[in-house]
C-alpha cells in the first residue's frame, strides 16, 4: 500500500508527473472490472472511457482495454484496494480473489501508482446517492462518455478517478 500523502487542494492525489498524462482508475472486481481513463493536464482532468471488462484472465483483459494508450502519453493506474473487517468475515474469500486479480494487475502495470482504501473515497454513502453525486460532478461533455446507471463498476472507477484527481471528496461530494 502507498504510504498515505497529504495533497494541496486541487491537488491530485497520487504523484502526477509534470506533463499531460492518462490516469486509469480501476475497481477491481472478481468477474467484472471497472475501469475509466482520464486524460490530466495542468489546467484539468477530463474522463474519456469508462467501461466494465468482463473475461478471463481479468488482469490481462483489464490491460488490453487500455494498452494502445502507452503509445500517446504515461500511463498512471490508481485502484480501490478492498479491505478486510473483522465483523463480515463470511466476505473474505470473495476479497482473496480480487487481491488476486489486483496483484496480476499490479505486475502488469509495474505498480500502482496509489490506492485507495474504500473508505477514502467513497466514505459510507450509499451506491445510488453516491452514483447520482458522480454524475453532478462530470461535465456535459464526459456524461456522453459515461456507461449506463447499471454498469456499477464503471461508474466506481469513475468515482475513484474523480477522487484522485481531486475532483470530487470522498463520498463523492
Amino acid at each position: 500500500m502507498a504510504a498515505y500523502r497529504r495533497y494541496g487542494f486541487g491537488e491530485p492525489r497520487y504523484l502526477a508527473p509534470d506533463l499531460p498524462h492518462y490516469l486509469v482508475a480501476v475497481d477491481l472486481g472478481k468477474r467484472k472490472v471497472g475501469v475509466a481513463v482520464f486524460w490530466v493536464t495542468d489546467e484539468e482532468a477530463e474522463l474519456v472511457q469508462a467501461e466494465t471488462v468482463r473475461g478471463s484472465p481479468m488482469a490481462d483483459k483489464v490491460y488490453a482495454s487500455v494498452s494502445g494508450l502507452y503509445e500517446e502519453a504515461p500511463v498512471l493506474w490508481v485502484c480501490e484496494w478492498p479491505m478486510k473487517y473483522g465483523d463480515r468475515r463470511k466476505y473474505h474469500k470473495d476479497i482473496e480473489s480480487l487481491y488476486a486479480v489486483g496483484n496480476d494487475l499490479e505486475a502488469l502495470v509495474e505498480g500502482w501508482d496509489e490506492k485507495y482504501r474504500p473508505g477514502e473515497w467513497k466514505g459510507n454513502a450509499p451506491k445510488h446517492a453516491h452514483h447520482k453525486r458522480l454524475r453532478r460532478a462530470l461535465k456535459p461533455d464526459e456524461l456522453e462518455t459515461a456507461p449506463p446507471d447499471h454498469e456499477h463498476d464503471a461508474w466506481d472507477a469513475i468515482g475513484i478517478g474523480l477522487f484522485a484527481t481531486n475532483r470530487t471528496k470522498r463520498g463523492g461530494a
